[in-house]
């Protein structure tokens, strides 16, 4: 073979070589992005799941400004009726984890995402700033009576603007309306920033972290102090819902959950034709206790 074909022939071979190179590059790097892709809710990480989806801990990420996306792990409660799943942002059940804290801890989350937590109010902007929620919350007493609160819409603002709740929705439910006149487009306050704009200290005073509104305060305290049902101490203090159980009674669970606004499964009643009502019974989504699973 005369040098001029050995020449041709190198050049063709290496042609060949550098299109299958690129070639498996690009696949490579296709399936690189697939790895990488990032649910932005728990609907779509179920959904990614597949048959294989449960509740439990997923990794989701939103998309923030310069194409940057903001990752962090959220629990993930099936829905009962067969909706599209929730993300939890609170959840009560025992006294292993405090949430008499100051205005860093909530804003950035503490507890256990499969025990007792707070998922931080910098997420929960972040996830109802995404695009339109509703919130379900659920409650049960020490005689294992259930009932829930759903609205139909919810998102509060950032930091700056105190992280108001600055939308809710119309409510619907069986435990009574507790957070639309008295919390509706308040402030966050803890005992360190109250921002009620009271004469009190308002989360002193109940000794928790919540949307505390001008005296009295408000009327729920979810993130209060985790007594056991009714107790004598200072004046809704507790776990408190009073439109089901008043104003001196602690829940033995609760937890709050949203997820992105749409038509979400309810029934009718059989003595209204407008009343709707939701049958779910969280007991059955209690996770196994797990220590490494903390914010």
């Amino acid at each position: 073979m005369c040098r001029k074909q050995w020449i041709s022939l190198r050049l063709a071979l290496l042609l060949i070589y550098c299109g299958l190179g690129a070639s498996t590059e690009s696949v490579a790097g296709n399936d690189d992005l697939r790895m990488k892709y990032l649910p932005s809710n728990c609907s779509e990480a179920v959904h990614l799941a597949g048959s294989k989806a449960k509740s439990g801990i997923y990794k989701i990420g939103l998309p923030l400004p310069q194409g940057a996306v903001k990752e962090f792990y959220v629990y993930c409660l099936l829905d009962p009726l067969g909706g599209e799943a929730w993300t939890l942002i609170q959840r009560r059940q025992n006294k292993s984890i405090d949430f008499y804290r100051g205005w860093e801890g909530y804003k950035n989350g503490f507890g256990n995402l499969n025990t007792d937590f707070f998922i931080g109010l910098d997420k929960l902007h972040a996830l109802t700033e995404s695009q339109l929620h509703e919130l379900w919350i659920e409650m049960k007493d020490f005689d294992g009576v259930e009932k829930h609160a759903m609205y139909d819409s919810f998102a509060i603002t950032d930091e700056s603007q105190k992280y108001a709740m600055s939308i809710l929705g119309t409510y619907s439910g069986t435990a009574g309306d507790a957070l639309t006149e008295a919390h509706g487009g308040a402030n966050f306050s803890t005992f360190d920033q109250d921002n009620s704009g009271g004469v009190y200290n308002c989360p002193y005073y109940f000794k928790g972290g919540w949307w505390y509104a001008k005296w009295p305060c408000g009327e729920s305290n979810l993130n209060g102090v985790y007594h056991n049902g009714s107790y004598d101490e200072k004046y809704a203090e507790g776990i408190t819902w009073p439109n089901w159980r008043g104003s001196k009674y602690s829940m033995k669970y609760v937890h709050m959950a949203i997820r992105p606004k749409s038509n979400y499964p309810y029934r009718k009643t059989a003595d209204s034709s407008t009343l709707l009502t939701r049958t779910t019974s969280p007991q059955h989504y209690k996770p196994k206790p797990n220590n490494h699973a903390k914010l």
